[in-house]
């Protein structure tokens, strides 16, 4: 009886074992499988997250080729204009120069502006816009009355005028059109601006007298060999003369549009 007893309570902690083993596996083998699970699904992420980046790398790396192979047109369009323009403006810089030459006038400055595309009428134009700055010649002797200066002044601005007319004749501007003059024209010297003026060439004229030449002489002979210097002095030696001590020139400021038909 008690063996049979000692038998049945053996079996039952083995059993209780066996349970418990089996609980225990069942348990560590969900948490495996939940394990698994979740890597699973992480390396599932990982390949989505790769897969997506790459797609948008090769996205990129196709705008960057894209956006290159723009720039490098625009460039390209950009570089042509320019040599277009650069040899235009070079053809342009030169008669403008020798059409100041003819007129008596000095071309100080000469600013071309690029192309731009006009439609006027259903007819397409490109418009070419030059902005020339001049300046009178510097007189070639010096004044010695005020009315010396006003003569000067009128001379210059009527050489001005001859540059613009004969702009306007030129068979090279014939679709030029002159949209702005402005002339500058200082006010006619007085006595006391010639007076000034003259004694600042004197001044600069006594500084280049080497000591050999005014050696033992008195200052009403200094003052004489001052004058027969300057009165020696050839025309382009009046103009530095004059240029040095700032002889001020009248100025003029003129913008024209140069049209070139394109079609219609």
């Amino acid at each position: 009886m008690k063996s049979n007893r000692l038998m049945q309570v053996i079996l039952l902690i083995l059993l209780v074992v066996f349970i418990g083993a089996g609980a225990f596996i069942y348990a560590a083998d969900s948490k495996e499988k939940q394990r698994y699970r979740s890597q699973t699904a992480e390396i599932a992420q990982q390949q989505v997250n790769l897969t997506r980046s790459l797609t948008q790398k090769a996205d990129k790396e196709k705008e960057a080729t894209d956006l290159a192979a723009q720039l490098a047109a625009a460039k390209a369009s950009v570089a042509q204009i320019n040599f277009r323009l650069s040899v235009e403006s070079i053809e342009y810089d030169r008669i403008l120069f020798s059409l100041a030459d003819t007129s008596n006038v000095t071309l100080t400055n000469l600013v071309a502006s690029p192309p731009t595309d006009v439609n006027e009428n259903k007819t397409a134009y490109q418009v070419t816009s030059f902005n020339i700055s001049l300046a009178g010649l510097t007189p070639t002797k010096m004044f010695q009355t005020t009315a010396d200066s006003q003569s000067y002044i009128d001379s210059t601005i009527k050489s001005f005028q001859a540059f613009i007319d004969t702009l306007i004749a030129s068979p090279d501007f014939d679709t030029t059109v002159i949209e702005v003059v402005n002339i500058n024209a200082p006010e006619p010297m007085t006595a006391q601006d010639i007076e000034a003026m003259n004694s600042a060439i004197d001044a600069q004229e006594r500084s280049e007298l080497k000591d050999a030449e005014i050696q033992d002489k008195t200052e009403d002979e200094i003052v004489q060999l001052v004058k027969e210097k300057i009165a020696a002095k050839n025309a382009d030696q009046i103009r530095l003369i004059l240029q040095n001590v700032g002889f001020i020139k009248p100025t003029a400021t003129i913008n024209i549009k140069i049209w070139t038909y394109k079609g219609a």
